[in-house]
């Protein structure tokens, strides 16, 4: 039996406007980590999320970036690995909502450190840039889906990961995907707040345009003050 998704309401009052434009979708970081990609990772195999920000009559939705939250445990040296990311219209495994297609894909090249030095897992962000993608309207469906290749690294790799409670902006599925190179399957963590399959990731949307003042009010407000 297939899992349905769920979805926690956002607090909108929450949500963050500023130069480097509106947060419409956030996770945080409170529920662990799950790392599944290492040396011996096939690079056709994927891992995928997905949500949305939208009440289903919304305008379509110009975003700027998305910064994924990421772990790394088990190094015994320093790294690297090359990201395989795609961002879909929805759920890349097209088991939830959205179409799934593809709006944009990119390869990024990311270090990794060495842990041992730590003592503990490393956790990091990665932002990537979301040129020229724009939600579908309605629900404003978001998704993400995140291989490796060239894995150079004794580690173990992947992602942050967000509760139930976790979802200050936007909406969140329940289960995450995983595509094995050949067919797409869906997995939670288990039962509860807790269990829900949730990956760390910000979304924000390009800047809204500044604030207009128009130039005419201003000099007339300066010509009732003179005398």
């Amino acid at each position: 039996m297939r899992i349905r998704c769920c979805a926690v309401l956002a607090l909108w009052a929450g949500v963050v406007t500023s130069a480097s434009g509106t947060t419409v979708f956030q996770s945080t970081f409170d529920n662990g980590f799950f790392t599944p990609f290492s040396s011996t990772t096939p690079s056709t195999v994927r891992y995928a999320d997905s949500g949305w920000f939208g009440f289903g009559a919304d305008a379509p939705v110009g975003l700027q970036s998305i910064t994924l939250g990421l772990a790394l445990t088990g190094s015994n040296r320093e790294g690297s690995t090359n990201l395989m990311f795609s961002f879909h219209d929805g759920d890349p495994a097209r088991f939830d909502f959205g179409s799934g297609a593809e709006l944009y894909a990119t390869t990024v090249s990311v270090n990794l450190p060495d842990t041992s030095e730590l003592g503990v897992p490393a956790f990091f962000n990665v932002t990537i840039p979301l040129p020229g993608v724009v939600t579908a309207g309605g629900f404003n469906n978001v998704g993400w889906s995140v291989g490796v290749s060239n894995f150079d690294s004794d580690g173990s790799f992947g992602f942050q990961c967000a509760s139930a409670f976790g979802q200050p902006v936007g909406f969140y599925t329940n289960n995450a995907a995983f595509y094995s190179g050949s067919s797409w399957s869906q997995f939670s963590f288990g039962g509860g707040a807790f269990g829900v399959a949730n990956f760390v990731a910000t979304i924000n949307a390009v800047p809204a345009p500044a604030a207009f003042v128009p130039l005419a009010g201003l000099v007339l407000a300066g010509r009732r003050r003179r005398r």
